[in-house]
């Protein structure tokens, strides 16, 4: 191939860039990417071993060593919880994959007006609610390093000055992701765990550690719940959309972002806790212990790779709420992205003031992730998937609709939705006031699947009804939506990497 028939790897990023920043499919004028825009697998695994490890999993194996957890069993039930994970993520990604869609613009097509307004809600609220954990987090990490107090002041600028990447669209964040943060964050933690296995005794990390004063123990369904809230994001289709729609095609990054995030950080943060001393130091204290033991004392080094990891992951957290708001805000005249920007950065900042305020918060955004939204995904899932092949119910998706041709609401989703996530924000103890909850087993699965097979049953019973087309909330006669770039056909090609 020629110089002048090829273009440089730099033309390539700033025609992408540039493209980005026109639009990022998604607004229903232009809802659905293109054959054409899709990316490389190498693509996304670095952008989901950064959004898939990060301190939120240095703080979850924190957690499971303060429960009482070894260092096999918090690895193990880790594991556990990536393979529940797994098991819905694939379904997820091929949707988006398949369609082309954001996740909010799906819920218009699929949950009518009223559904995808409160799905999209329900999208920005748990975003929200993880991005003022992790800059809470960073706070706290800053103060453990230097002292510096002012959690809460510090943690509502981080979540202002948090947007940034999200202004340059898909490609800020995966340019940050895949340069920056996943070599830094896996070398130091590798070291870590490594210096830690070198030199914790292995009876130690056999043995189960005392529970802190003020601790309680965590049963093992509970530590694999809360394993799967810390990895959810519930809107996989928003970045998958990107990728080759073969089913299959996402196994490869999921699966070495799982194991660097569920294995090898848990890992990590059990050893934090292991090695600072159970029971006397907090996360922030903790990290400034580790830090003098496996980054030689270095603190500014410190609170660099904290910064730089809290801010890549967020990147993720502010891309969903940026999406949901576009669903519910992009179609307005004259209305541009950077404006859902400035208004999700508010919302960003009021939860980061508030999450101190919060009882256990990083279990109740952990819980209301594990539940809520993957609820959402796999009704979505089963009505474009499922539903066709059972009941002969095909929704059309080539157009996403304008506000004023979709449907009023799919009942029957909006329903199967609800339940899951009353079921389990019951089964995991969510609900203001609550202080015990039945064995229910794994309560985030069973969610999943009772969503799952009570839509298909309260569809096929809707289908039969009287007005089927208002029940299950297909589009009614209207003003259509403005064309939107055709999603691309299923890819026989061999993987790209």
């Amino acid at each position: 191939m020629t110089v002048s028939s090829a273009r440089t790897s730099s033309e390539f990023s700033r025609a992408e860039l540039a493209g980005d920043l026109r639009h990022d499919y998604s607004t229903s004028a232009a809802g659905a990417v293109p054959a054409d825009r899709r990316r490389s697998q190498y693509h996304f695994i670095a952008l989901w071993v950064t959004f898939a490890a990060g301190f939120t999993y240095l703080f979850l194996g924190f957690q499971y060593h303060d429960a009482g957890y070894s260092l096999w069993k918090s690895v193990g039930i880790g594991a556990l919880g990536a393979l529940a994970y797994l098991a819905y993520a694939l379904p997820a990604a091929y949707l988006g994959s398949t369609t082309g869609r954001t996740h909010a613009l799906l819920t218009r097509s699929i949950f009518g007006s009223v559904g995808s307004v409160l799905v999209s809600l329900l999208l920005i609220g748990i975003a929200a609610g993880w991005t003022a954990f992790a800059f809470n987090l960073l706070a706290n990490l800053y103060d453990g390093l230097f002292s510096w107090g002012h959690i809460v002041l510090i943690s509502v600028l981080l979540a202002v000055v948090g947007i940034t990447n999200n202004l340059l669209g898909f490609t800020g964040i995966t340019a940050f992701a895949r340069y920056l943060v996943a070599p830094v964050m896996i070398a130091w933690v590798l070291y870590l765990v490594i210096k830690g296995l070198l030199d914790i005794p292995s009876a130690r990390l056999d043995a189960a550690p005392a529970v802190p004063d003020g601790s309680a123990p965590m049963g093992v369904l509970a530590g694999i719940s809360t394993a799967i809230g810390s990895v959810m994001w519930g809107n996989e289709p928003d970045t998958w959309r990107y990728g080759r729609p073969r089913f299959t095609w996402p196994l490869v990054p999921y699966v070495i972002a799982l194991a660097v995030g569920l294995v090898l950080f848990v890992a990590g943060g059990w050893m934090m806790a292991e090695l600072s001393g159970a029971g006397q130091y907090d996360f922030g204290p903790a990290f400034r212990y580790t830090v003098h033991y496996s980054l030689f004392g270095a603190l500014w080094l410190g609170a660099i790779v904290a910064t730089v990891l809290q801010i890549a992951i967020n990147d993720g957290n502010y891309y969903e709420m940026v999406n949901g708001g576009q669903n519910i805000l992009g179609h307005a005249p004259g209305w541009r992205r950077w404006y859902t920007c400035v208004l999700v950065t508010a919302i960003a900042a009021v939860f980061a003031w508030r999450f101190p305020h919060l009882e256990n918060g990083f279990f109740k955004v952990a819980g209301w992730s594990a539940v809520a939204l993957p609820s959402a995904t796999v009704v979505m899932c089963v009505d474009v998937f499922v539903l066709p092949r059972v009941l002969g119910l095909a929704r059309p998706l080539d157009e996403v609709p304008s506000w004023r041709s979709a449907g009023v609401g799919n009942w029957p989703a909006i329903v199967s939705v609800a339940a899951a996530v009353l079921f389990g924000a019951w089964g995991l103890m969510l609900f203001p006031g609550q202080t015990s909850a039945p064995d229910l087993g794994l309560v985030p699965v069973e969610a999943w699947i009772g969503a799952g097979l009570l839509y298909l049953g309260l569809a096929a019973a809707a289908s039969r009804a009287p007005g089927a087309r208002t029940l299950l909330g297909y589009g009614r006669p209207g003003s259509p939506a403005p064309a939107a770039p055709a999603p691309a056909a299923p890819d026989p090609s061999p993987t790209e990497v």
